[in-house]
Formats: C-alpha cells, structure tokens, sequence
C-alpha cells in the first residue's frame, strides 16, 4: 500500500481503471479514503464515492471535514444520500440530514425506516452543542429483573446496530436509568442472576440530555469513561455519548476558541466563502478601530505635554506593546482556564489574585530597567523614573483587564474567547496608553 493513497487514486481516475480504483479503496480505512479525497474537486470525490460500497462510503462520508461533507451530501443523488445514512449511527445520521436543505431532509427521513427516523427527528430536536445533539440512540438496554441470558442474547440480537459495547444499561419498568454492568461482570455472572444484582454502584458518569457538550468533554476527562448514558429531566434513558465523540467535540471546541480569539468565527470551519469571512472579521476590526480613534484623542489631547518632553513620544509604541503581551498572556490563560473548568468557584478569585502577583513582579522587574536604561540613554534621571513607572502601571492594569475580561464575559452568557482578542487588544491599548500619558507627564 502506498504511503500516500492520494497518489494512487488520482492516476487510476484520470486513466478509468474503475476496477483497480476500486479494489484499492476497499483495503483502505475510511479514515485514509477521507483524508486522500479531501484536495479532490467535488467531481473527482463523487467518483470516488462510487467505488465505494455502501458502509465504506457512509464510514467516509461521516470522516470527511465537515465542509467537505456537507458539500458531498447536497451534490450525491437522494437516493443514494438515503443509503449511506441509513448505514450511520444516529447521531452521525442527523448531523449530515440536519445541514441539509429542508425538503431534502424530508426525503431522506423518509426514505428511512420508521425507527430510524423517529430516533434522527428526535436527535434534531436538541441543541447541536448539547449532550443530546452528540449522543446516540444506538445501545443496549435490559430491565433490572432480566436475568443475565435474557440480556445476553439482547446483545446477541442488537450487536449489529450497536457496534462497540462497553456496557448494558440496566433501566426500570418505566426506562429509569438504574445503573450499568460491564461487559465483564456480565460474562462472569451465572444464566440465571438477575441484572439488579449485577448493579454494584450507579453509572460513573450520566449527562443530562440538555448539558452543554463542552462541559461533557470535562466530566470524561474527569472521570476517565469510555461512554456515559444520557437521560431527561425523569431520568429516563436516552442514548449514550462516546469518547470519539468527546474527542470530536474537544476539536471542535478548541477550533471556535482559536478563532474567535483571533476575532472571527467557527463558521470559517465550515468553509464560508472570501465575502462571508469578511463580513465575520469585519465587527472586531472596527472594534480595534474605535480603539485606534481613542488612541489618536489621547495622544492629541496630551499633545502639549509631549512637545515639550519629546522623549516620551519615542516610548508609546514600547508601553502599548508592552501591555497589550500581557493583557494577551492573560486572557488567554483565563480563556483556557474557564473552557476546562480549572477556573471556577472559588477558583476565579484565587486566578486574579496570581495574576496580579505575577504581572506586579513583570512590572517591577521590566519597569526598573527600563527606568535604568532610558535614564541614562537619555541623561535625565527623572525622564527615566516616568517612562519605568508609567509602564509598570500601564502593565499592571492590563492584567487586570485581561485576567477579568474573559470573566466578565463568561458571567453575561458569551463566550470568554471573544474576550481575549480585539477586546481585550482595545482596552489594553487605551488604558495603557491614558496611564503613561498621564503618569509620565506628571513626573517629567
């Protein structure tokens, strides 16, 4: 097998040598078909998805990005579209029916069987960034008064739609989550015990099905599980999130970090065109706009100072850059600490006292040289007093705002990576900026 399969698909398409092509993508992992297609033009994949027979294309279809996969899934023929989903768990199922068109959808669902497409119309329903917008339909569930036979050959019948299985989820009569026995403790069991005395504790892990997906993601690192059940307010079950879907949804919560950090939006992941980008960065700009305008009135309105300690002009672009590193450092630390639950409670006051701590000893450390520096470059003593002591100021404050921004934002229901780029880039700019205007003049 080649190290690269894109390098055998694409001569055994341009040549037509449909029979090779096709022999070589059944050898390959979903994984690597998805991968190679990925550089192909919309024409090429669709071929490509062809050769393939109809749980390898369905396997591929869910691996490719999701603006790839989305694209694939308007270009293919209904019909065929209706194939492949009818082959995917449920939750892969209506995230690909979910993008699509309305009356597309409609065919789709319809094109599945009666179970199905009540379990992917259920799956719609809930939010996208939810426990219940992840999970699954897809597991085995017994009652506690059947006996372990009963429920071996319930994973016996249901082992094929299932897929992997870790665990038995053990219910009540009216579907009550009970608890879960491991796949171990089953086939240790004796035919004729009963499933209730199996249960020897809860379920390590149960997410509410409307629990926000990424606190989800914490609670798996936290309690180091495989899969975890997911119930309703009754606490009856159902469906069952995964760790693959944990990793997915810690991809896909790092990407919109990374982004809106940098002032735009997850929607870029989904391959938005040069106009829709545009329009997504266009707000932040105009943000650090309105910063740059401040800016400009603070250093006009201090004008006269500055003529006439011309020194402290050569300066500015030192304190501002200065003070915006470590209102970023800040930020992003915060950032980073909200999104994994290391910062919380008690948690959130002990993050802005270090934080302080720290960019206090910075100040004091960068802002004593700097004195000692400029002070001698410059022969004046006093010049070289300001430019350190206003700096120091100028750093601190912007930890400050750094270190609370995310928070802030976080307490009003938005997102703290908003917080950590062009907000926090703005606001740094301007205090600073009105700290060593104010500061230096004073003192020289």
């Amino acid at each position: 097998m080649t190290a690269n399969p894109q390098l055998a698909i694409k001569p055994l398409l341009e040549e037509g040598r449909e029979d090779e092509l096709a022999g070589f993508l059944s050898s390959l992992h979903p994984a690597d078909v998805a991968e190679a297609i990925a550089p192909l033009s919309m024409e090429d994949t669709i071929k490509v998805m062809s050769h393939l027979d109809i749980q390898q294309a369905a396997d591929v279809l869910v691996e490719l990005s999701e603006s790839t996969r989305d694209e694939v899934a308007r270009t293919l023929p209904l019909d065929k579209l209706t194939l492949l989903v009818d082959e995917m768990e449920t939750d892969d199922a209506a995230d690909i029916v979910g993008e699509l068109p309305d009356e597309a959808a409609k065919e789709v669902l319809s094109g599945l069987d009666s179970e199905d497409q009540a379990e992917v119309r259920r799956l719609l329903m809930y939010g996208d960034d939810t426990a219940g917008g992840i999970m699954q339909t897809e597991l085995v569930r017994v009652r506690s008064s059947d006996t372990v036979e009963a429920a071996t050959d319930r994973i016996r019948e249901e082992g094929d739609e299932v897929g992997d299985i870790e665990s038995v989820f053990v219910v009540d009569e009216q579907g009550a989550l009970q608890g879960e026995v491991s796949l171990r403790a089953l086939l240790l069991a004796r035919p004729g015990t009963l499933m209730s005395e199996l249960i020897s504790r809860p379920s390590a892990l149960v997410l509410h099905v409307d629990e926000d997906q990424e606190t989800a993601a914490q609670k798996f690192k936290k309690y180091d599980v495989k899969a975890a059940p997911v119930v309703d307010s009754q606490n009856r079950l159902l469906g069952k999130v995964t760790v693959d879907d944990i990793i997915d949804v810690v991809h896909e919560e790092a990407d919109q970090d990374i982004y809106r950090m940098a002032g735009s939006s997850e929607e870029e992941l989904a391959g938005a065109g040069a106009t829709r980008t545009a329009t997504l960065r266009l707000p932040w700009l105009l943000f650090n706009l309105g910063g740059g305008f401040l800016t400009s009135f603070i250093l006009a309105y201090f004008e006269k100072s500055f003529q006439e300690t011309m020194t402290l002009v050569a300066f500015v672009p030192m304190v501002m850059g200065l003070s915006g590193a470590v209102g970023s450092q800040c930020a992003t630390i915060t950032v980073r600490g909200l999104a994994t639950g290391r910062i919380a409670g008690g948690g959130i006051m002990r993050n802005i006292v270090k934080e302080q701590k720290v960019s206090s000893l910075l100040a004091l450390s960068l802002g004593v040289s700097i004195a000692l520096v400029s002070g001698s470059i410059h022969h004046a003593a006093r010049l070289g007093t300001a430019v350190g002591a206003s700096i120091a100021a100028a750093m601190v404050v912007a930890a400050f705002i750094g270190v609370t921004t995310p928070m802030l934002f976080r307490a009003a229901n938005v997102d703290p990576a908003l917080a950590s780029g062009p907000v926090v880039t703005s606001a740094s700019d301007v205090a600073s900026l009105l700290i060593y205007s104010l500061v230096g003049t004073a003192i020289a």
